[in-house]
């Protein structure tokens, strides 16, 4: 509780401090063009604009998550989403002159407070990870998983991406049906990595022997703890309970949902015509074939629609493949399809189903069904993101890639479930900004790689070997 309570305490002392920035940047901004000495009419042209401009700094910084301190990111992380708030800031500020259309701010004033403001905000966030960084940089982990091939695909995303915050000491593999706590060295380790398959029991005891060592557990959730996420704690008599519901929106939702959605995709099919009519020609005239792509998708409680989409590969790509995803540098993508599938042209007619109600704007991505079966024989609880439409992106496509395994993105989108709200779905709207201007999220699955020798322990553990300290595995 103090925990959080402190880290609510220095979001507040950083909002505070990010709005003293903004207009500290406006006023030497003014002091730098106009020499010291601001001539009246441009001073009440910037009283004018006063109460705006903290408001105005706030909104994009918290829909950019510029206030989730809890997370491990890096900096480059931070300056990214600073550079893309600053410019919906400006934008904020353009719309305002011309709604008023009673005064503005001269653009070289504009021009200074951006990067002055910048640096500010930069320079602070780099402040609080460097003292963060004492606390929670790069760790010395142990982690503990089994078997099944589904822990090895979380040890492998672990040793790939968490090794800016992780140097892993320990690789602990639990035999299966062992449910008690391995036998292993806690001397000298920071934090505990738990694997999500491994029995609540073992987990339990886990988590209790590292709380006795004052060591952070991090938990790959399985699907049972997600179920948790915002349960209701009711009561039988003296007996309490959890009541866990399936993950589906209210009637109430749903109707603020669709509304949204009207209002939203109406505006943004408006701007993007003169972008599709561009479509509608070029993709004929580069490759054979319309440039309309219409596919049969599942939507809620499984029912089916024809998703629409620019062509962006060969004409009839699946022929004499059948049902394929997309791979990395695919030969099947066309020169045009490049483009347009990395800057998300490619999806922009799906506003087209969400004004129909296929889809919504935000919610799990629109799957076949031939995929959808293979999934769910796999993940049980794939089912449940089928309880709510398809979106046109969602919390798993901004937290995560194409490429991530479904098992992950499931993840994401059952969690955008339990947690659903208006401002969440606004929030990854923004994010998604960020998505279409990064290329790597929307690059196809990895090519499958030829079986080699080994386990697939022995092949993840030896490509560790940059790490400061080589990893033991141990066999609990």
């Amino acid at each position: 509780m103090i925990k959080l309570f402190r880290l609510k305490g220095m979001k507040v002392f950083v909002l505070l401090l990010d709005i003293l920035f903004v207009y500290a940047s406006y006023l030497l901004a003014y002091k730098l063009i106009f020499r010291g000495h601001i001539p009246p009419a441009e001073w009440e042209s910037f009283l004018d604009y006063a109460p705006w401009l903290g408001l105005f700094t706030i909104v994009p910084y918290y829909m950019f998550y510029l206030y989730d301190f809890a997370g491990r990111q890096k900096p480059s992380t931070y300056l990214y989403n600073l550079v893309l708030a600053h410019v919906v800031f400006v934008a904020e500020l353009i719309v305002l002159n011309y709604w008023l259309k009673t005064f503005s701010l001269p653009r070289s004033v504009v021009v200074i407070a951006f990067g002055v403001q910048l640096v500010l905000t930069f320079g602070l966030r780099l402040l609080i990870f460097l003292i963060q960084s004492k606390g929670i940089g790069r760790k010395r982990a142990m982690v503990i998983g089994g078997h099944g091939h589904l822990a090895m695909d979380s040890l492998e995303t672990v040793l790939a991406k968490g090794r800016t915050w992780l140097d892993i000491r320990q690789i602990v593999v639990i035999p299966e049906g062992e449910e008690t706590p391995p036998e292993c060295s806690w001397s000298h380790i920071d934090v505990v990595l738990l694997a999500h398959d491994l029995p609540a029991n073992l987990k339990s005891a886990v988590i209790r022997a590292a709380g006795l060592r004052r060591i952070e557990v991090l938990l790959i959730p399985d699907f049972y703890e997600l179920s948790l996420v915002n349960a209701e704690s009711q009561q039988l008599d003296d007996l309490m309970v959890y009541s866990i519901m399936p993950p589906q929106l209210s009637l109430l939702e749903r109707m603020m949902k669709r509304s949204v959605d009207l209002l939203i995709s109406s505006l943004l099919l408006l701007a993007a015509l003169p972008v599709m009519l561009c479509m509608f020609l070029l993709i004929p005239l580069t490759s054979k074939g319309r440039a309309l792509f219409v596919q049969e998708r599942l939507g809620r409680h499984e029912k089916p629609f024809h998703l629409l989409k620019f062509r962006s590969m060969v004409d009839n790509a699946e022929l004499s493949t059948g049902p394929v995803l997309a791979e990395a540098g695919d030969a099947r993508i066309t020169r045009l399809g490049q483009f347009i599938r990395s800057t998300r042209i490619d999806e922009l007619p799906q506003l087209i189903n969400v004004l129909k109600g296929d889809m919504s704007l935000v919610g799990p991505r629109p799957e076949r069904a031939y995929f959808i079966d293979q999934f769910k024989a796999e993940l049980p609880h794939y089912t449940y993101r089928l309880m709510v439409k398809p979106g046109l992106t969602g919390l798993a496509q901004v937290k995560a890639g194409y490429a991530t395994s479904p098992e992950d993105k499931l993840r994401y989108d059952l969690l955008y479930i339990k947690n659903y709200s208006p401002l969440l779905d606004l929030r990854i709207l923004f994010q998604t900004i960020m998505v279409v201007l990064k290329r790597e999220q929307s690059r196809g699955v990895a090519r499958s790689p030829q079986p080699s020798a080994g386990s697939g322990l022995e092949k993840l553990t030896a490509g560790s070997a940059e790490y400061s300290a080589p990893p033991k595995r141990i066999h609990g």
